[in-house]
């Protein structure tokens, strides 16, 4: 039985990542998987959607991509809140510089057309957070923070 759950495990995270690599696009190549989990209803009313009273959390998935050659941020998959994994919200990104209290942090701006943009500042190769349309941090409560951790590349 500890056999069989441990090929379980080594099955669903092999697959995963190779999940994540087949689906960059050509000439694109994978710069990584960041999750995290959010308060939701601020969320919400910053992407223009209807708030949830029943919803508490939000689960995050975030996919960077960037070129394959010059290593230049092409395009992302965000998958949370309405963007369902078969739905996900698909754009391009661009590094910024510069946040309300830091005009040295680097900012991960994310776009989709039509839609309000979406930034980040990244803590090193290992963190994102996520700030506001004045590139000021969001603060959390006691159960989740505006943060998403990178995925070990497998």
């Amino acid at each position: 039985m500890k056999s069989l759950i441990i090929i379980i495990f080594c099955f669903l995270v092999c697959s995963s990542h190779v999940i994540s690599q087949q689906s960059a696009p050509a000439g694109q190549k994978l710069l990584g998987v960041f999750d995290g989990r959010t308060p939701c209803n601020v969320l919400a009313t910053y992407l223009n959607e209807p708030p949830r009273p029943d919803c508490i959390k939000i689960k995050w998935r975030l996919i960077l991509f960037v070129d394959s050659m010059s290593n230049e941020p092409t395009r992302y998959e965000l998958i949370g809140f309405t963007y369902k994994k078969e739905n996900p919200r698909i754009g391009t990104w661009q590094i910024l510089q510069g946040t309300y209290a830091d005009d040295q942090a680097i900012v991960y701006h994310l776009t989709e057309n039509g839609k309000p943009p979406l930034l980040f500042q990244s803590c090193g190769n290992s963190i994102l957070f996520f700030l506001d349309k004045d590139r000021k941090l969001l603060v959390g409560n006691r159960d989740f923070s505006y943060t998403l951790n990178r995925k070990p590349d497998k």
